[in-house]
């Protein structure tokens, strides 16, 4: 492959051995990289990504005040750092016990190299990163490379900022900027579209009775897991690309509530009637079938008007 330029990369990297972490920041000078940042504990890193933005971070797992996996974990879940697709290069001592590494890549980790570190273990794991990164996918609970536990779940293009800078790129800083922030909105879209799935399975488990007319204690708190979860989705919409339907979370939040506080005499059949299309719309909505609260109104009318006035 084409040499590697490291003149315009930035590395974090993070090791409570003082030794071990010059010995690697050898390494990467060797390489041509002079943008290397170093820090040695947990507490240290949380300040750093707060301050800057590398394109690679290399950590130790067992830092002086903590444990890199859990530290890696938050940066995946944007509570640490500015991207959390950034990739991750994971340094374990070479008699580290397996489950802990594995403990560490269910975290979100990209790669493991074992200590001491050598050139050329640590540029093997660069190169992979460069040219054959596990793609991103996004769990109910997780987000990062795609494990072994994660087949069918659902993948999204992660920026790989690290990538295109050593292959030469220029990448300004809002450039980078925005293709996080698209990015994230996609890991939004695919959560939301787990809360979509999830109503549509209480709906469809619920809905043959109601629509008979039948009601008891076990559909009302259906119903109720059903507003829950149609609530949840409105609030998780404002400001995403998702934002139009929110009409129809509001909507079958309102249906699903008059069904749940009605009594087993006063059932209105009809308004049961409209939980399925409603839940089919929001499905649609959250896979880019809807793309406006105009037209999301109108669906809304049209299902509430085919339905109550039949």
């Amino acid at each position: 492959m084409a040499k590697l330029n490291f003149s315009n990369v930035g590395v974090f990297l993070v090791d409570g051995d003082a030794g071990a972490r010059q010995g690697v920041r050898h390494i990467l000078f060797n390489e041509g990289c002079r943008d290397i940042r170093l820090g040695d504990d947990c507490k240290e890193v949380v300040t750093v990504l707060g301050q800057n933005d590398p394109d690679l971070i290399i950590g130790e797992l067992r830092l002086p005040d903590g444990n890199f996996a859990a530290v890696t974990e938050k940066i995946r879940q944007g509570k640490i750092g500015h991207n959390p697709f950034v990739p991750i290069i994971l340094v374990v001592v070479e008699d580290e016990d397996p489950k802990a590494v594995k403990a560490a890549l269910d975290k979100g980790v990209d790669d493991v190299v074992s200590k001491p570190v050598s050139a050329a273990g640590l540029m093997s794991r660069i190169n992979r990163l460069v040219e054959k990164r596990r793609p991103f996918v996004v769990t109910e609970d997780y987000m990062g490379p795609k494990r072994v536990q994660d087949e069918g779940a659902k993948v999204i293009d992660a920026p790989n900022h690290f990538s295109r800078r050593l292959k030469g790129e220029k990448i300004g800083f809002l450039d980078k900027e925005m293709d996080v922030a698209a990015a994230e909105e996609d890991v939004k879209g695919c959560r939301l579209q787990f809360i979509g799935d999830e109503i549509k399975s209480l709906i469809s488990g619920i809905a043959p009775r109601l629509e008979k007319g039948e009601f008891d204690k076990d559909l009302r708190n259906s119903l109720a897991r059903i507003v829950a979860e149609a609530m949840r989705a409105q609030d998780q919409l404002e400001n995403t690309r998702y934002e139009h339907v929110a009409r129809l979370c509001s909507t079958l939040s309102g249906v699903a509530g008059q069904l749940r506080d009605t009594g087993d005499d006063r059932l209105d059949q009809r308004r049961a009637l409209l939980l399925r299309p409603l839940a089919q719309a929001i499905q649609l909505g959250f896979a880019g079938g809807i793309a406006s609260e105009e037209a999301a109104n109108l669906i809304v009318e049209k299902i509430g008007a085919g339905v109550l006035n039949a």
